[in-house]
């Protein structure tokens, strides 16, 4: 099957024809040819990319998939919808499934099912387990059946011993260990960021020291001991400024923030809507901009959109009895050029989605001739409005329903699979 993509402009700096206008021909789900002008005298199905921008597919460093054990929430095909809808043709599966992904043949699992999705779903195994903090996985044998990392997320590792072990395990075969910062001691029953607005709302605070005190740990583990560490879910100014420090000391460090950090922040759960509650909390206008200032200096290396499946009976409920989360595969492009377009160039937004988080991997998903196609067709333009009806995941927990979005995912090439999107 042959598809022709007429008059797109490439976004991404890794291909030799970034910022050009460009005519692309897929077959059989690899990219055949890419050309200034027109591409003549083929048998295709041609598709109209006329103002819109050709990005290299995006990738989601944190997705809680729910598959097994929860797929009442979600399940890999419609996680793998939701991802297209989002422009998304690679996310990375947390371990917190039922079971853990702690196993070759969970591993093997999550792969196999994916394979007929249209998305590359990679397993990040656990580093404990059963998330216990103190037995080590098997790290080696998932590595080779294609973990790509390591983690308890969305538990932290709490003792420090084995964190070090971790890192020091996994550098024989370049494994990446990573992890979301964060000291339960200190969380406590928290359920809101600690302010005067906690206060106002009568409700227990989550401090920054819960995050950063972590982070500092982390960093002096990772200086003793090398290896590669990832952080996500970056959300106190203060964790900005240690990685911001650790980078420059040479430490093989780097760091991921959530959309919903960059575009809402405490102010938000004033009215206890529950879909807001998430972990980290959602912090300060003054945390919120350390966070853009830690991208635009390249502390900060992608951005996640810590999709998190809820069903209604563990979201629609009074707001301190509500689990953390929210879905935000469907809506991260169209929130981010929405709040950051004015501040960030289209090309810095489509990098933090796509080539920084496969980098982080080590992956490649440049716009290239003679690879396989991982693309995403982008309309920077449009401003458009986010209903339930926008919504593929199995579950609605989002509190972006009816917000005004700007920018839409008009068509996404993965491999054999073409999602044309309206």
């Amino acid at each position: 099957m042959r598809h022709l993509i007429r008059n797109s402009t490439i976004l991404d700096a890794a291909s030799p024809f970034n910022g050009k206008k460009v005519d692309i021909l897929l077959e059989d789900g690899q990219i055949q040819q890419v050309k200034e002008g027109s591409i003549t005298d083929v048998d295709a199905v041609v598709i109209d990319g006329e103002g819109c921008y050709m990005s290299p597919g995006f990738c989601d460093l944190y997705v809680h998939i729910a598959d097994p054990g929860f797929e009442q929430r979600e399940d890999i095909r419609s996680v793998a919808k939701a991802a297209l809808a989002g422009g998304f043709t690679t996310i990375c599966a947390i371990a917190g499934n039922h079971p853990i992904t702690q196993s070759k043949a969970q591993v093997e699992y999550i792969i196999q099912q994916s394979k007929q999705t249209g998305v590359r779903i990679l397993p990040i195994g656990a580093i404990t387990e059963n998330f216990d903090g103190k037995t080590p996985t098997e790290m080696y044998d998932m590595h080779h059946a294609g973990a790509v990392a390591f983690s308890d997320m969305p538990q932290a590792v709490k003792n420090s011993g084995v964190m070090m072990r971790a890192l020091q395990y996994v550098q024989p075969f370049g494994g990446l260990i990573m992890t979301m910062p964060y000291d339960q001691t200190l969380v406590g029953e928290g359920q809101v960021n600690e302010s005067e607005r906690s206060v106002r709302m009568g409700m227990k605070g989550i401090t920054n020291l819960s995050e950063y005190s972590i982070v500092q740990r982390d960093i002096e583990l990772l200086r003793y001991a090398g290896g590669k560490l990832h952080m996500a879910g970056i959300s106190a100014s203060e964790s900005v400024a240690l990685i911001r420090k650790a980078k420059q000391d040479g430490l093989q460090i780097s760091c991921s923030v959530f959309v919903h950090h960059l575009v809402s922040t405490e102010e938000a759960v004033s009215n206890f809507d529950s879909n807001f509650k998430v972990f980290p909390p959602l912090r300060t206008e003054a945390d919120r901009a350390a966070l853009l200032q830690g991208l635009e200096d390249g502390t900060i290396d992608a951005i996640s959109t810590q999709h998190t499946p809820l069903d209604i009976d563990h979201k629609n409920v009074e707001f301190e009895y509500a689990e953390n989360g929210m879905i935000g595969l469907e809506t991260a492009f169209g929130l981010l050029v929405q709040h950051l377009g004015e501040r960030f160039s289209r090309e810095q937004l489509v990098n933090w989605l796509s080539s920084a988080p496969a980098g982080i991997i080590g992956k490649s998903n440049s716009i290239r001739e003679a690879v396989p196609a991982e693309m995403t067709l982008l309309d920077f333009d449009t401003a458009w409005t986010f209903t339930e009806k926008d919504i593929r995941s199995k579950s609605k927990n989002t509190p972006y329903i009816g917000t005004p979005l700007k920018g839409k995912v008009k068509a996404v090439f993965s491999g054999n699979t073409v999602t044309i999107l309206t």
